[in-house]
């Protein structure tokens, strides 16, 4: 086992799924403790997840506060398995389902999570109702969950401890949350959403701080029992909607961030940069499994390429990647799973002692864990909610814009408002809800020099003064065009002012305090889209109405720069929207970015500076989502100095010297071949 804390430096981990039933005596009755080590050993894992119990309840080791999966006949894998792990000098984390637990859930009905409806989760039937949740505010549930804990710290020694599934999976009205609303805030809990409501808010805001305090009791039960433990709550939801009641809050009930995802290389990129901002201690950790697309496919596997992407991704951003897999019901593996992983592990741990640093971003990405709701579910019944969260849309898609352009940037939240001086420029994509402290930490950074872009509903009572507008409402109509005045047209230069850029939504409508400010203008179609029997063309809503409201405004405030939009520009896909978003930034930007790269958007380019090592790394990754990828060549990065002096690069891991060339303040390197990976090292020194 490693000194010091275990996750410093284990970049290679591991989860074996075992959330298996028991009512047939062939399950988990081949789990063979010293086949399951031998496959990690052959994977090159340095730490494992372990089950200590499922979301069916079951348990792992041999218990007096639960029941033991019987398929097990009462062998204690889990210390079998601990054991064989310490011999190969593999840590061990502990794998807890906290909130999942359908024994629990059938044992004691009181503590079920009821839904609106007053429906326990597996009353909703089809595959719902293979999942009972508990609530976390039934106090019989606590102390439950707290004795198994106990107990299971007592039974072995482990490195850490995973608590799963660290969210509401619906809104809970049993009696335990009506009697803990009715005591803390007053009255019923609400049953019907809306974001304009005191009572609504108030009851959501509880929701979230009635989680973090579960959490807390979940992490502070382990350290008592084993104060060396390293705790992680599963953070994978922090992007989903309200209803999962996530918050930055969770983070300080953890040792660092992690969670498993299963989107592309775009979610993965964003995630990453997420996590890294987030998390307390790095590396943060990015979870994904190895079946294709999710757990659910659980004999087809992902390609080697797909597994080696997500292992270069993570390690780019400077993180650890877990992989996960998922036993078969009877207790096997497929060692075909750890002999890919091996071969990729084997490859990717050579540029582990190259790894740290901090990321070199220019543009913040403002994600907002408070605005995780779609304001057209208000006056909805709580279980009727579309679960879209517009904010998330905008921020991906900003990111993806970023990412295809090789503009240096970063996802950011509320904790990291107050070293924004860090960035040239922050984004806020269509962000919701925005705090009066959030506001100023925002107003100040543009006062004081910083490049500020802002869409859709970003909070304009709080902001109207730095966007220039006065807000008026929102357009009734769902399909709309931003006109690029001339002073716009370098910000949306392939749009004709006659032909303006199609918005797939409505837009909000704003007067500008200052006429010459105005960069695009709002163009309705002739007839509202929504109105069948009325239309100008019967395929399409062209452009008939102009107005005078700001679709874009640009302005100074401070000695900052400000670009608003009505809409989000950096939600959309399509190319004129993606361009005139990414020039946009570019003129907010007060210096030179980071890097600069000369590359298909596929490929994703990430800059570390070292500056005890006096170097920066450069990775480059070729996540084209057709794989294999293509090979792409001649990349040439540009990475800038300010005024330090470059004496050496090279290509990792083998330390293969690579010529580079000084441009002004940049020094530039050209990669010949780019496959999946690289990574270079550019060492440099300081002129005396």
């Amino acid at each position: 086992m490693q000194e010091g804390k275990w996750y410093e430096k284990s970049y290679r981990r591991n989860l074996v799924d075992m959330h298996i039933e028991d009512w047939d005596k062939r399950f988990l009755s081949l789990l063979d403790p010293e086949t399951y080590v031998g496959l990690l050993k052959k994977a090159q894992v340095q730490s494992a997840m372990v089950y200590a119990n499922s979301h069916v309840g079951y348990c792992y080791w041999p218990t007096e506060t639960g029941q033991m999966h019987r398929g097990l006949r009462g062998r204690d894998v889990l210390g079998e398995i601990t054991r064989l792990c310490h011999q190969e000098g593999i840590d061990v984390i502990v794998y807890y389902s906290l909130i999942f637990n359908n024994w629990a859930y059938e044992h004691q009905p009181s503590w079920r999570l009821v839904d609106v409806d007053g429906k326990g989760s597996r009353e909703r039937g089809r595959r719902a109702g293979r999942y009972g949740v508990c609530c976390p505010n039934n106090l019989g549930y606590r102390a439950f969950v707290e004795s198994q804990v106990k107990e299971l710290l007592a039974h072995c020694d482990f490195e850490g401890v995973f608590f799963d599934m660290t969210f509401w999976p619906g809104v809970c009205y049993c009696p335990s949350c009506r009697e803990r609303f009715s005591k803390e805030v007053g009255g019923e809990m609400p049953t019907t959403a809306n974001w304009q409501d005191p009572q609504w808010l108030a009851f959501q805001k509880k929701r979230e701080e009635w989680l973090v305090e579960f959490a807390g009791s979940a992490t502070n039960t382990a350290r008592q029992y084993q104060p060396h433990i390293t705790v992680e709550h599963n953070s994978s939801v922090f992007t989903q909607n309200w209803v999962l009641g996530t918050t930055l809050g969770l983070t300080t009930q953890n040792d660092y961030i992690g969670g498993d995802l299963y989107g592309g290389f775009t979610q993965q990129s964003f995630i990453c940069k997420l996590y890294d901002s987030i998390t307390p201690n790095k590396p943060f950790e990015f979870m994904t499994s190895r079946c294709s697309p999710s757990l659910r496919d659980h004999t087809t596997l992902k390609s080697k390429e797909a597994l080696e992407l997500h292992t270069y991704l993570a390690l780019a951003h400077g993180g650890a990647f877990l992989f996960i897999d998922a036993i078969d019901p009877v207790g096997t593996l497929n060692p075909e799973v750890y002999e890919t992983m091996g071969e990729v592990f084997g490859r990717s741990r050579e540029y582990e002692p190259y790894l740290g640093g901090r990321l070199c971003q220019d543009v913040a990405v403002y994600f907002s864990l408070d605005s995780k709701m779609d304001f057209a579910d208000n006056g909805k019944r709580v279980n009727e909610s579309s679960g879209r969260t517009p904010h998330l849309d905008a921020a991906l898609g900003a990111s993806r814009t970023l990412r295809e352009n090789h503009i240096p940037f970063g996802v950011i939240s509320k904790s990291n408002l107050e070293d924004a001086s860090l960035y040239q420029v922050i984004v806020l994509p269509n962000v919701l809800t925005l705090g009066e402290e959030e506001a100023e930490h925002i107003r100040r950074f543009v006062a004081t020099g910083g490049g500020l872009y802002a869409s859709g509903h970003t909070s304009p009572a709080l902001l109207g003064d730095v966007f220039g507008i006065s807000w008026e409402g929102e357009t009734k109509e769902s399909f709309t065009y931003m006109a690029p005045t001339s002073k716009g047209r370098p910000l949306m230069p392939d749009v004709d002012p006659g032909y303006p850029l199609a918005i797939s939504g409505s837009q909000v409508k704003a007067q500008a305090m200052d006429q010459e400010e105005i960069a695009a203008t709002l163009v309705l179609p002739y007839a509202d889209p929504a109105d069948g029997t009325r239309f100008a063309s019967i395929h399409s809503d062209p452009p008939g109405i102009a107005t005078d409201y700001a679709a874009v405004i640009r302005r100074s405030y401070g000695k900052g720069r400000v670009i608003w939009a009505s809409a989000p520009l950096e939600a959309d896909d399509r190319q004129p929207h993606k361009r005139a978003f990414a020039q946009m930034l570019r003129t907010l930007a007060s210096q030179p970015f980071s890097f600069e790269a000369e590359a298909p958007a596929a490929v994703e380019v990430t800059l570390l500076q070292q500056p005890d090592r006096n170097r920066y790394l450069i990775s480059l990754v070729n996540s084209q989502e057709q794989l294999p990828p293509m090979p792409v060549f001649n990349i040439a990065v540009r990475v800038r100095m300010n005024g330090r002096r470059p004496v050496r690069a090279a290509m990792l891991p083998y330390e293969e010297p690579l010529p580079f060339e000084s441009k002004g303040d940049y020094v530039e390197i050209v990669v010949p071949e780019l496959n999946i990976f690289h990574m270079l090292r550019l060492d440099y020194d300081y002129d005396l």
